[in-house]
């Protein structure tokens, strides 16, 4: 029998009680989830109103039952927007991250060869749905930890300013966090837009960072369900967009919400922020700083493992970490054989999650706040074992 059959369940007893009381909302775990960064554990209450909400759709009829949780729907629009800094009319919501990002840039009037200036650190599948659009890319430049260069970018801004600047706020494949809001203050006195790719930021740390657009997922840390994402755009950009109306659009409504779509798993959207409201009651800097903490006692934890070299952080920390094979390990392989044979989720991290910036398979490692130093000891055991 698989030994993750058989692992009690962590108790979190070593934890303060703010993290202990968050670790005991989850639903039970069967498995060491040290994988939030693809997809958070979901909170029973979460579970419970996604859940409600779908047999209050088969009971009362699906948009009578979206018409009566609207005052719902609106409190968790207005939540996410202070956490991103824009007003509540300047949030939708959409299926994924992703469909965020298409849904700009079909609204936003770009053109063919319109530049569009990124890091090496930038997520892989953004750089090809730019490519797909049409765009060209400036790659900016950066500092050895792979944060952006702020004074090559301000000059950069001022002589040959791009259609738009794009940064991925907390990259998913290793410990790089961006100085977005310094970013935003540049990109602002210089007219130019700044978008910021949040999945892996929202809930992660501070996204009210002045940026122009933001999107971002609900499973992630937000510990939100899936099949659920959201777009934010600020209010000075929303006469830019461009977006195909129809009859059932709301007139009166900002250009960004006629991007939401009505198609909507209404669900997914109630769990969203049900999760949202958890959040913020734990507290938002708690939670962040909690996370950065995580992030250096699992690299603490894991620096000097035989077979394995942390990626040291880049930046301001954050929750996740990557680690190198120096022993020939195939890291997919490895990443198997963490769940089969000692119940623990991470992640194989391929390079074309980041083209620019990865020349190898990393394994990435991504607890939350629940995390214990039993978890990680845990977890570098398993590790030694598959070297």
């Amino acid at each position: 029998m698989p030994e993750a059959d058989v692992r009690p369940q962590h108790a979190a007893a070593s934890l303060d009680d703010e993290w202990r009381r968050w670790h005991d909302q989850r639903y039970p775990a069967q498995l060491l989830h040290l994988d939030t960064a693809a997809a958070g554990r979901c909170s029973t209450g979460t579970l419970r109103a996604a859940a409600e909400h779908a047999e209050r759709e088969a009971a009362r009829g699906a948009y009578v039952a979206e018409a009566e949780v609207a005052p719902v729907l609106e409190a968790g629009r207005a939540g996410l927007a202070r956490l991103l800094g824009v007003p509540p009319a300047g949030l939708a919501f959409v299926e994924s991250g992703s469909a965020a990002l298409q849904a700009l840039l079909t609204a936003w009037p770009l053109q063919p060869g319109d530049t569009v200036a990124v890091l090496p650190s930038e997520w892989g599948p953004n750089l090809a749905a730019f490519g797909y659009r049409g765009l060209r890319l400036i790659e900016l430049a950066a500092g050895d930890d792979g944060a952006v260069d702020l004074d090559r970018l301000e000059r950069f801004l001022a002589a040959t300013p791009p259609a738009f600047v794009h940064l991925t706020h907390v990259t998913s494949h290793r410990p790089l966090v961006q100085p977005v809001a310094e970013v935003a203050a540049l990109c602002r006195d210089a007219g130019v837009p700044l978008w910021v790719d949040a999945a892996q930021a929202l809930g992660h740390v501070d996204t009210a960072c002045g940026a122009d657009v933001l999107y971002a997922t609900s499973r992630k840390w937000m510990t939100g369900p899936r099949g659920v994402g959201l777009l934010a755009v600020s209010e000075r950009w929303w006469e830019t967009l461009r977006v195909r109306t129809s009859p059932m659009d709301v007139p009166d409504a900002a250009a960004v919400r006629r991007l939401e779509s009505h198609e909507a798993n209404v669900p997914g959207r109630i769990g969203l922020c049900t999760a949202v409201r958890e959040f913020v009651d734990a507290g938002p800097e708690q939670v962040w700083l909690r996370l950065a903490e995580v992030g250096t006692l699992t690299r603490q934890a894991l620096h000097d493992l035989p077979g394995w070299a942390v990626v040291e952080a880049g930046g301001a920390s954050s929750a996740i970490t990557a680690l190198r094979a120096t022993a020939g390990q195939d890291i997919r392989a490895a990443c198997a054989r963490l769940v089969a044979a000692h119940g623990i989720v991470t992640t194989a991290g391929a390079t074309w999650r980041a083209p620019r910036d990865m020349t190898e398979p990393l394994l990435r490692i991504s607890p939350h706040v629940d995390c214990t130093a039993d978890d990680l000891g845990v977890l570098r055991s398993a590790l030694q074992a598959v070297s």
